[in-house]
């Protein structure tokens, strides 16, 4: 269960995120107490948390939308997550396989986007809002955050957050959506979290989950050791022990399995380079018959 809880709770972080960019009015608030059908939905601190942040912060939040950062991200296809009704499995993996084969943020543009963050949310930063805390720290770490999403199988090239998340609902027979990933963080389980948490340690104790954790880790202390200016008061030991305690002490090498890779982004001169080889054809080409015509290609 500890190490269901702690990758789910990595999942409501990129979940919390797209909510305040792509809903700057914050409805996720509503969303949060919506009933279940086991009952009432009760917030937990941390859920809260997520759900509540300054009107300068959720408009400096959305900004980032437009913006450089916005693009090489994939903020938009966040959206998709949150929206799903039904298993959030396959959005999952939608986004992290367009996040993860785009070109990379650039450092300029990571550099503007957190500047935002940090001069809309600073009385937020300041009140050590999860939320707020966790984009800032995604953005000013971006490298070890895409990382950690960007794991993936060497052998067939699936990534591994939804391939474990995957094995999950698969094991268990029951669909991973929104509401049952906020009901399992907040402490109040449902039916079908109870069939996760219940599912063998086999079914996650893999590879993939491995480089998960290890990534996670990396990630977390990177964080903590440069926290960009702002108050980060949280560690990947816990976790790493609860987490090794279950599947086994390998689980906390920070190091990735030799099945396990990180996908690697699209270089950013690629359609340069297209346009360039384009050209070259061209002009070759042309060289060769002055009467070629050009304009038909």
């Amino acid at each position: 269960m500890a190490f269901l809880r702690d990758i789910l709770s990595v999942l409501l972080v990129c979940i919390s995120y797209q909510a305040v960019v792509a809903y700057p009015s914050n409805p996720v608030v509503g969303f949060f107490k919506r009933g279940q059908s086991s009952g009432e939905l009760e917030e937990s601190a941390t859920v809260r948390s997520f759900s509540k942040l300054s009107t300068s912060c959720q408009i400096s939040a959305s900004s980032l939308l437009a913006g450089p950062f916005g693009t090489c991200a994939n903020l938009i296809g966040l959206v998709s997550i949150l929206e799903s009704k039904d298993s959030i499995i396959s959005p999952i993996n939608n986004w992290v396989s367009q996040a993860c084969s785009s070109a990379a943020c650039d450092p300029a543009g990571l550099a503007s986007a957190s500047k935002v963050i940090l001069n809309g949310c600073k009385t937020d930063l300041e009140d050590q809002s999860i939320a707020a805390v966790a984009m800032y720290s995604i953005i000013t770490h971006y490298n070890e955050t895409r990382d950690m999403f960007c794991t993936q199988s060497k052998q067939d090239g699936s990534f591994c957050l939804p391939s474990v998340l995957g094995n999950v609902e698969a094991q268990s027979g029951e669909k991973i959506t929104v509401a049952e990933v906020v009901s399992l963080i907040s402490g109040k389980l449902t039916r079908a979290d109870r069939a996760f948490v219940a599912v063998p340690k086999e079914t996650y104790c893999t590879d993939c989950a491995h480089a998960i954790v290890s990534q996670s880790a990396i990630m977390i202390d990177a964080i903590a050791k440069d926290p960009a200016g702002i108050k980060f008061e949280y560690g990947s030991n816990e976790s790493v022990h609860r987490i090794s305690d279950i599947c086994g002490a390998s689980f906390g090498d920070r190091a990735l399995p030799p099945t396990v890779q990180i996908a690697q982004p699209k270089s950013q001169d690629t359609s340069a380079d297209t346009l360039d080889n384009s050209e070259s054809f061209n002009n070759e080409a042309f060289s060769q018959d002055p009467s070629f015509p050009l304009s038909s290609y």
